[in-house]
């Protein structure tokens, strides 16, 4: 008899579980799924799932009515208090209490779901995290930053704390130690620096939580060590929203769902106001992530304006164009189909424009002419 013999495997021991275990990836798909979880959810037969499709999302007073579960579960440090969510209809359970841990890298998050029953008042989670992110910070475009129980100003932000909160913004997904802050503040200063970083960072909290006591423990700037970092938890990110929406877009791009793409990747450009701590335009430190982001609103709007090219939406297509030649100022392809569009709307002085326009551009920045002619693609608009 092997040492092995007749001890379940891993999956075994998951379908041996009482309760329901569900994996999903950070767009809401479910990829894993235990026999439990398929009783209590029988929607688990259909492949390819979202978590959407599982549960009644956004009901009022719910705990997904302000934002997605599933991403504010992938974005925390330590697993979620167990909340009660209701089920679709008259189905059976007609609620779950579901608690949810984030997988590593922010990939995803892993549910545990036990039956529960409608109209079930016990509190299994802080009232304060089921009321959603307490605040809301913007760094696509300028920083805002906005709480919901406070009113806060905006002149810190050009200040020591706010330098740091853009910089913990930019490495929002892991720990920043303090020497790193210091150094970031005060360059090549000596080891008192540090000291002088942890005021800072007290200032930081003050700015964000005002009325908070000397005994509370802070909500959105939390220590982790030697280091600091933002509980995304119980924040509002538009980089995070942006990010998870874009690939929402992505995947129902590839599976060829052209409505659902149009609208998730719609929604990420609403959200990019401007390239990502655009009050920071020197900041070295920001460049890879501010690259990173650019190049994600530029993949959407190209994404959109062939969307818009297959349902012959020419004017949407213009919208995208435009937004995309000031993303991609240098691209012959893009202001070469720019041109092209507005002539074919008739719009032909503006047309000439942004021809003369990108045409100086290349020859100041490049040294090199347009590799297309604006005679020659004004030549082949049909007359009238």
């Amino acid at each position: 008899m092997t040492p092995n013999q007749g001890v379940p495997t891993a999956e075994e021991l998951l379908d041996l579980l009482p309760y329901g275990v569900l994996a999903l990836r950070s767009d809401g798909t479910v990829v894993r799924a235990n026999a439990p979880a398929h009783e209590l959810l029988p929607g688990l037969a259909t492949a390819g799932v979202n978590c959407r499709e599982l549960f009644s999302c956004e009901a009022a007073g719910g705990p997904c009515e302000r934002e997605c579960f599933v991403a504010r579960a992938a974005a925390l440090s330590e697993p979620t208090p167990e909340v009660r969510i209701d089920n679709v209809g008259g189905t059976s359970p007609g609620a779950l209490w579901v608690t949810a841990s984030s997988l590593s890298e922010g990939r995803g998050a892993l549910l545990h779901l036990r039956p529960g029953w409608r109209g079930d008042r016990r509190r299994r989670s802080e009232e304060r995290w089921e009321a959603g992110p307490e605040l809301r910070i913007r760094a696509l475009g300028r920083t805002e930053v906005e709480a919901l129980a406070d009113s806060l100003d905006s002149d810190w932000l050009s200040q020591r704390p706010g330098q740091i909160l853009k910089y913990l913004l930019c490495e929002r997904s892991r720990v920043v130690m303090v020497d790193e802050i210091a150094e970031l503040i005060w360059p090549g200063s000596s080891k008192s620096a540090i000291g002088n970083a942890r005021y800072a960072i007290h200032r930081l909290r003050t700015k964000l939580e005002p009325r908070r006591t000397a005994h509370e423990n802070p909500a959105f700037v939390v220590a982790r060590g030697s280091g600091y970092m933002l509980d995304r938890g119980r924040i509002w990110i538009d980089v995070d929203e942006f990010e998870r929406t874009i690939e929402e877009g992505r995947t129902a791009f590839v599976r060829v769902d052209r409505s659902a793409a149009t609208q998730h990747l719609e929604q990420a450009m609403e959200l990019y106001r401007g390239t990502f701590l655009a009050d920071e335009p020197y900041a070295h430190w920001a460049t890879d992530e501010r690259h990173r982001l650019d190049g994600l609103a530029t993949w959407a709007l190209r994404a959109l304006t062939a969307l818009a090219g297959e349902r012959d939406d020419p004017k949407d297509a213009l919208r995208h164009l435009q937004r995309l030649a000031v993303l991609e100022p240098l691209d012959n392809g893009v202001h070469r189909e720019l041109v092209q569009n507005l002539l074919a709307h008739g719009l032909s002085s503006d047309a000439k424009r942004r021809y003369d326009n990108f045409a100086h551009r290349l020859r100041r920045e490049l040294g090199v002419e347009p590799n297309f002619d604006f005679r020659k693609l004004s030549a082949q608009v049909p007359a009238g």
